[in-house]
C-alpha cells in the first residue's frame, strides 16, 4: 500500500526483521542516524544496516553502513 509517504516496506533479517514502516519513515532514520554521525549499524544506528532494494519493497539486512552519504528523498 502506498500513502504519502510513500509505499510500506518490510525489513528482512537484522534488528528489525519483520517490522514494517512507511518508506520516508525508515529512510528518515537512517537520516537521522547520519546526521548524528553514525557510521556504524549497531544499536543506536540499526537503520543504516538495511539496504535499499532495486526493486520491491523488502530491505534486506548487510550488517555493513549500506548508506555512507545522503540518502536522496524516493531514490528508489
Amino acid at each position: 500500500m502506498a500513502t504519502s509517504k510513500g509505499p510500506t516496506i518490510r525489513l528482512q533479517d537484522g534488528p528489525g526483521a519483520g517490522q514494517q514502516f512507511h518508506e520516508e519513515d525508515f529512510v528518515e532514520r537512517i537520516r537521522a542516524a547520519q546526521r548524528i554521525g553514525r557510521t556504524v549499524p549497531d544499536a543506536a544506528g540499526w537503520a543504516l544496516g538495511y539496504e535499499r532494494p532495486r526493486q520491491g519493497h523488502i530491505w534486506i539486512w548487510r550488517g555493513v553502513n549500506c548508506h555512507p552519504g545522503p540518502i536522496e528523498p524516493g531514490a528508489s
